[in-house]
């Protein structure tokens, strides 16, 4: 009984000192979090499934606005503008004597003496050259003595005729004989006249052996020396050429473009290679008001007095006109300029911001600019360096502007 006791006591010693035994509640626990995983898992689920859609959609949307944004071209524009200072047209003129004549002889001969030289300056009629003319003195002789055979001619048959006219008077010669002795007086009288006005002829003739000068000038040209033969041939070199330098004409060739805008009175100046640095100030004295068939150009003419003599007529000068400002001419930058097969052509955006192409005209090239002769305006907006695949209508942007994707 003792041994039963000390083995319950020592049992229940044992049992005080032991931990209670687990609850069986780790299944339960594992259910209930399991159940609630599950909704938890497909909110989640579902919720990273809307946000990759919603990633999607954005991503869908910014590719398209980027693919628009890329297919509608950016374009620089440029405005045209008006040149408010007036143009300077500067082009080649040739001066001219303000008289110049080519000396020719007017009869066969050798060259007897020359007394002018070139360089010389010289009054109306100062004799240039003699001329020495055998044949003609020849011919002058001999017209001589045809016309003192014709007066003596002339002189018999007036006798001739006066008798016979008195022997008619009495019925001694009959009318006809007597109407014959008259008529051949007057044969007589016109041999004279003939006589003499070839003899006069003649003389005229020989006052050319003397070369004089046409007008108060200078002698630019001397193309003879003594013993030289000269004959009446215009295709043969001049004798000599003088040419009146008191004043002097400028003419310049002007393309048809300016012909409009050029009018006598206007303001030029002009400058010569041998006057280095010399500015001579005229105005337009006149034009030819036709255009040359040839040249394509207005001729222009300057009067410029050359009292100093330091204009020499054959030289070269640079003429520049002052044009007047015209205010429906516009500039653009030459890079703006399409040149193809339907010519010459800008290419502008409208309203709406689509191309729109314009065939221009060009007035001047400037070179880095040309000035259009019409068909745009200052408000304008011009491509800059347009790409050869914009066509008429194209959308575009303008670069530097907002662009509506942006802007979202």
């Amino acid at each position: 009984m003792n041994e039963d006791m000390a083995n319950e006591g020592l049992a229940h010693e044992n049992t005080a000192h032991d931990p209670a035994p687990a609850r069986p509640i780790a299944p339960v626990r594992r259910r209930r979090i399991g159940l609630w995983l599950i909704p938890l898992a497909s909110v989640i689920l579902a919720g990273y499934v809307a946000f990759a859609l919603v990633q999607r959609r954005a991503s869908q949307t910014d590719l398209a606005a980027w693919t628009r944004d890329r297919a509608v071209p950016y374009v620089a524009v440029i405005h045209p503008h008006s040149d408010a200072s007036p143009q300077v047209l500067a082009l080649p003129g040739n001066i001219s004597a303000w008289y110049e004549a080519s000396i020719h002889s007017q009869v066969a001969g050798y060259i007897k003496s020359w007394s002018k030289d070139i360089g010389a300056h010289v009054k109306k009629g100062d004799v240039l050259a003699e001329i020495d003319t055998p044949e003609l003195d020849e011919r002058l002789a001999q017209a001589r003595e045809e016309l003192s055979r014709a007066q003596a001619n002339l002189s018999l048959a007036k006798v001739t005729a006066e008798r016979w006219a008195a022997l008619r008077s009495s019925s001694a010669v009959s009318k006809q004989s007597s109407d014959e002795k008259a008529s051949d007086e007057k044969v007589k009288q016109a041999d004279v006249g003939a006589a003499s006005a070839n003899l006069d002829r003649l003389k005229a003739q020989k006052v050319f052996a003397l070369i004089v000068a046409p007008f108060d000038g200078v002698v630019t040209a001397r193309n003879i020396d003594i013993g030289s033969y000269v004959a009446p041939d215009r295709n043969s070199e001049a004798m000599f050429k003088v040419a009146d330098i008191h004043e002097v004409r400028i003419y310049v060739n002007v393309p048809q473009i300016y012909s409009a805008r050029l009018k006598p009175g206007m303001k030029a100046t002009f400058t010569t290679p041998q006057m280095p640095g010399r500015v001579f100030t005229t105005t337009i004295a006149t034009t030819s008001n036709a255009i040359g068939a040839q040249t394509g150009s207005l001729l222009v003419e300057l009067d410029m007095p050359n009292v100093d003599g330091s204009l020499y007529p054959g030289s070269y000068a640079d003429v520049h006109f002052e044009l007047p400002v015209d205010a429906s001419q516009l500039r653009i930058a030459s890079s703006a300029l399409s040149i193809g097969e339907r010519g010459t052509r800008v290419a502008i955006v409208d309203a709406d911001d689509r191309v729109r192409f314009k065939t221009v005209t060009i007035a001047k090239d400037f070179g880095s600019e040309v000035a259009i002769a019409g068909g745009l305006a200052p408000e304008d907006r011009v491509i800059d360096n347009p790409a050869e695949t914009l066509t008429d209508g194209d959308q575009v942007r303008i670069a530097g502007a907002k662009s509506p994707s942006a802007s979202e």
